[in-house]
């Protein structure tokens, strides 16, 4: 579905696992998704798959929009990924992270992706996001077309399938025999122009990766 973002695709199989998007092995994903998306869209370089170097093409997304803008505010040729992480993820003020999100989820509102209806809770009201279940299961359709009944691979969702399986949500929508075989499908991608662009991301998420089970192990 070209129509949903990446970003917007990753949050909206994380709501559909009832996650809270401040989790420590959620946000970091996000953001490193909405890097991706811009790097695909040619907002961004990827460097060394651990430095961020800012094009002059600006984004179009409200909440990439947010991050191109901090990005931009450290005035530098080449941004530390882990600076940007450990900024918005890991600092002590919460505040661009909220606002990030908030446009996030107010972008897939817009985008009929989820509705936000309010509750009574036990502490007043609170909003509560639900989720298109027939979008989702388009994407998750997508993926098991392109996956495991030989479809054209795209680069959303490989990127996609990539973000999954590194924050182990692939079994929570996958069965094991899916899983083999998608994992399988990855490692024969030949070297084409979309297996370039993959390969700069899944190297950063995977670095990213490791850099996140540091930071949960000494939190």
């Amino acid at each position: 579905m070209e129509d949903i973002n990446i970003a917007e695709k990753y949050t909206l199989c994380m709501l559909k696992e009832k996650k809270n998007l401040y989790e420590m092995r959620v946000k970091p994903y996000i953001i490193v998704s909405m890097i991706i998306e811009m790097m695909i869209n040619g907002n961004l370089e990827i460097i060394d798959k651990d430095k961020v170097k800012l094009n002059e093409k600006e984004p179009t997304a409200s909440y990439n929009k947010k991050i191109y803008e901090i990005i931009k505010n450290v005035k530098k040729d080449e941004v530390p990924l882990k600076s940007i992480l450990m900024s918005i993820c890991f600092g002590f003020s919460t505040k661009d992270l909220k606002t990030i999100v908030k446009l996030l989820i107010e972008s897939m509102r817009e985008n009929k992706i989820i509705t936000i209806e309010s509750k009574k809770g036990l502490l007043g009201e609170k909003e509560v996001i639900n989720i298109d279940e027939n979008k989702f299961k388009d994407i998750i359709g997508e993926v098991k077309t392109e996956f495991l009944e030989n479809g054209k691979l795209t680069e959303d969702t490989i990127l996609l399938v990539s973000l999954l399986s590194s924050n182990r949500s692939l079994k929570n929508i996958f069965s094991k025999y899916e899983i083999e075989e998608i994992k399988n499908k990855l490692e024969k991608i030949k070297d084409t122009e979309i297996a370039k662009k993959v390969k700069i991301a899944q190297a950063t998420i995977n670095f990213m990766n490791a850099y996140i089970t540091t930071m949960v192990t000494n939190v």
